[in-house]
Formats: structure tokens, sequence, C-alpha cells
């Protein structure tokens, strides 16, 4: 047992070390580690959040049966970010987090302005990353991503077959997202980039647990910093008892070999229930650690809050060192962090 925590702590302790500190430096940033080190600083002792999660956009490309986005634009209208209010929130929150993610609830290429946004990013010193389903990318986008700056890309590939993909993919073509992978990767590797730290994502479903062999080859082929095989998430928030039945079904995955990746419960009734942690009281690393930026600017305490119902300010209209010394926000964060919102019942990382 003591090993086995010892060789993660080691890989993470790596994994860290390569992102955040050989990848800039071997790039030119050699700012960039000082300012990690600046705000790794203030969270350990002043207890400031260290990731900022930026919503640029909160529309997609693609209609994924699991998502939780087709869901959410009933609450909310459909919002790009422009250029400038990135560049206003970024103003805001560089001196207080280090990673930005420019993701949550959307597709971050469908904004044609993210690779201003990334750059911006990185003059300012910030760890930046997206999350992208690789539909939209083409040889322009490719050349305009990896001239940006990016620290990180997660390059998500749920299934190596068209049979196992587009069923979980709606909207998005096997054949292309392989081959816009491929290309993308190609490119890194042709130009000899330091950056981005390559992540290739897996999300294990009932149709592609058959082919982990696969993607392991897929990934190897690549050359990628790191394949991540992921629990199926279905948002216990975003769907009605019925279609959390039907959901599972279709999707959650039935092989005992990856038991550890599935994250559910299921019911004499069929239903579905999140596997709750036992033990001792459980916290919220989440809202510890994390500030989130809604499209419109408003900040939300929870990057589940995919309706926007949990507000404690706007950036557009307020300062964030007010925002985060505000007795409204210290409150609010204490529910978050010891699970006291309704949220917090049906949330996967609970």
């Amino acid at each position: 047992m003591v090993g086995r925590y010892c060789n993660y702590f080691k890989k993470k302790l790596a994994y860290n070390f390569k992102r955040h500190f050989w990848s800039p430096w071997k790039s030119g940033r050699y700012l960039k580690p000082f300012h990690f080190l600046m705000v790794a600083f203030r969270h350990k002792f002043f207890n400031y959040p260290y990731l900022g999660l930026i919503e640029t956009t909160n529309v997609c490309n693609l209609n994924c049966p699991t998502c939780t986005t087709p869901r959410h634009l009933l609450g909310r209208m459909p919002k790009i970010m422009t250029t400038d209010e990135f560049r206003r929130i970024i103003s805001q929150i560089k001196d207080y987090v280090h990673v930005v993610l420019l993701y949550d609830t959307n597709e971050p290429l469908t904004n044609p302005n993210i690779a201003d946004m990334i750059r911006y990013c990185d003059k300012s010193n910030l760890f930046t990353s997206i999350s992208t389903n690789a539909a939209l990318f083409n040889k322009e986008k490719t050349d305009e991503i990896l001239n940006a700056g990016l620290d990180e890309i997660l390059l998500c590939m749920d299934g190596m077959s068209k049979e196992s993909y587009e069923p979980f993919r709606l909207g998005a073509k096997f054949e292309e997202v392989r081959d816009n992978i491929r290309y993308f990767c190609e490119e890194k590797r042709k130009r000899h980039l330091a950056r981005p730290y390559l992540e290739l994502q897996f999300i294990l479903t009932k149709l592609n647990q058959h082919e982990i062999p696969q993607i392991k080859e897929f990934a190897k082929e690549l050359g990628v910093d790191r394949l991540r095989i992921k629990s199926l998430a279905i948002g216990d928030y975003a769907y009605s008892k019925e279609e959390l039945k039907v959901l599972s079904e279709k999707f959650l995955p039935t092989t005992e070999e990856y038991k550890n990746k599935i994250i559910y419960d299921k019911k004499e009734d069929g239903t579905i229930a999140i596997r709750r942690q036992r033990g001792a009281p459980w916290q919220c690393k989440q809202a510890k650690t994390q500030v989130c930026v809604l499209a419109d600017g408003r900040m939300s305490i929870c990057c589940y809050d995919i309706a926007g119902r949990h507000i404690y300010g706007d950036l557009h209209a307020e300062q964030m060192k007010e925002l985060l010394a505000s007795k409204k926000y210290k409150q609010m964060k204490e529910m978050a962090v010891t699970g006291k919102y309704p949220l917090c019942d049906i949330c996967g990382e609970y």
C-alpha cells in the first residue's frame, strides 16, 4: 500500500514538474515557473485559489447524449466571450491564479478568438489549458494553437471505431477526429515544440470498453505525454431519473476489469446514483482551489453550476480582490467545501 502511494506521488510530481517547470523553461518562458511558485505560496499560506476556470463560450459544436451543455442553454443564453472581455477578466485574476482552464460547458474552439486568448495568458505568465473534441481542428486552427503558446491540450478520443465513437460524440466523424488529432501531434513533433503538454483522454463507456488496447497503441503512435482513461460522468443534475436509466443502460461500462472506473451504483429499479465516499468527512477540493468565471463575467462558486445559480460577483463590475475578501464569497465557499449545496449531493466529484 505504501509503495503504491509513493509511486502515485512520484508520478504526480513528475507530471507537474514537466508541465509547470521544464516545458515553459525550455520554451523560453522563464517567468512562468516563478509565477507558479508565487501563486502556490499564496494558496498554501493565504488560502487563495490557484486555478481559474474561464468559460470562453458556453456553446458546443456537438450534441453528446451524456453532456449537460445543451440542457444548460435552456437556462442561460448562448454567449461567446470577446477578446476585450477576456483581457479584462485575466487582468483581474492573474495575480491570484496560475492555471487557467479555457473550457467548462463548452468546446473552446467555437470561440474564433481562442488563439489570441491563449497568447494573452501566455504573455501574462499563466499556464493555459484547453480540452477539445478536436472535430473543429484543421491545418489553420492547428497552426494557430501551436503558435499561441498553449501549455496543455486535452484531446478527447472516446472510441477507436466508428461504432463506439459516433453514438457517444454525436455530430463528430470518427475518421476526421482521429486524423485531426494525429495531424496536431505530428505537427508539434515536427516543429520540435516543448509545449503544449499532450494528454489523450478516453472516456470509458460500454461501447468502447473492449478498445483499451487500441487506444493505448494509438497513444503510443502519437507520442503523447499522457493517456488518461476517464470515468463516465452522467450529470444527475441535468437529467430525469428515466433519462439516467436509459443513458446508464446504453453507456455505463459493464466489464469487471475496469470496475474502478465506474463511479455509479445501480439501484434495483435500474436507476443510478453516484458512489459516495465513506469514512472521513468529505471536502470539495474544487471549491478550495478554483474560481469559475462564466461567459458573461459572473463568478460562480462551483464548476458544476451550469445554470449559474450560485453567483457571488461579477468581474465586469467588481474587483477580484474585493470579491475574494467579501463575506458572501467566504460563506459560499465554506458551504461548497463542506458539501452544503443541493448540487453537492449529485456531484460526480463527491
